[in-house]
């Protein structure tokens, strides 16, 4: 790969960020230095590495996805004229709901005819047949777009009710695993931090902080290190002076006791630097 400018938009190509994520040796000189300048790309680097730890880890999504009540479609299709034999299930068996009150409703108000509308051939759209043409589409869009706006609102009131006058249950607080001091190495006095462990419903994560009272080039990546220093794990990098990292499911905090934050170079080069900032065992 060539040492390839920054793209014209004046941020890194996504690709680029994801490579940078995934540990990956071979990255434009151009992309690395702007990283660094680059608040935005910063972060969606961030974001890609925890997305990255998040697929190693295989934990499951911390908020699953719900999908809309058949309720909601039921409405959708009674205000669309959709006849009960073309609903898709199971929004046939909805088609129902509400049927006493809306029949109730119904009786007291003169009901919408949907007259299909002829297609007119577009050399003969013009002059007259052209101005009742469009007449013929308003009388036909107008109650369409209020049934629409109909369903909107009444989606609208189902959400504020599950949501929001539903009882809500307090989301479990996270549970403290262990705690660092991170003390400054030789080359770094006057720096210090400190790392928590915590065990959340998604998994394990440490939380980093660090106070450096100079300013140095570059950026701030957390380690995960053995009690030998012999092995070690890159949990992400640090932008600011907080960061909440999470931690592989397979790793074991016997085996890699120690939370160390480097100063890195934006070099290519994926390995420990060799230059440590602060550092602690848990």
């Amino acid at each position: 790969m060539n040492d390839s400018a920054v793209p014209d938009a004046g941020h890194s190509d996504p690709d680029i960020l994801a490579m940078m994520a995934m540990g990956e040796p071979d990255i434009p000189l151009a992309d690395e230095l702007h990283v660094q300048e680059c608040p935005e790309c910063l972060d969606e680097l961030n974001s890609l590495v925890r997305v990255a730890n998040l697929a190693r880890s295989g934990s499951p999504l911390e908020h699953p996805l719900d999908a809309p009540g058949p309720a909601v479609w039921g409405s959708i299709s009674r205000t669309l004229g959709l006849a009960t034999e073309v609903m898709p299930a199971p929004f046939a068996s909805a088609a129902a709901f509400g049927s006493a009150e809306e029949s109730e409703a119904e009786s007291s108000e003169t009901p919408v005819s949907f007259e299909p509308q002829p297609v007119l051939p577009i050399a003969s759209r013009s002059s007259g047949r052209a101005r009742r043409s469009h007449r013929g589409r308003n009388r036909l869009v107008v109650p369409v777009l209020a049934g629409a706006l109909a369903v909107v609102v009444s989606a609208g009131a189902i959400l504020v009710a599950t949501t929001v006058l539903a009882p809500k249950s307090e989301a479990p607080q996270p549970t403290v695993l262990a705690e660092a001091r991170l003390e400054a190495l030789p080359d770094w006095t006057g720096a210090s931090g400190e790392a928590v462990v915590e065990q959340t419903g998604s998994g394990r994560q440490v939380v980093v902080t660090l106070s450096e009272p100079r300013t140095a080039p570059g950026y701030r990546e957390v380690w995960l290190i053995s009690s030998d220093l012999s092995k070690l794990i890159s949990v992400g990098v640090l932008a600011g002076t907080e960061g909440r990292f999470t931690i592989p499911a397979d790793v074991k905090l016997a085996d890699y006791p120690i939370v160390d934050v480097s100063s890195e170079k934006p070099d290519g080069n994926p390995a420990h630097s060799g230059d440590s900032i602060v550092r602690g065992t848990l």
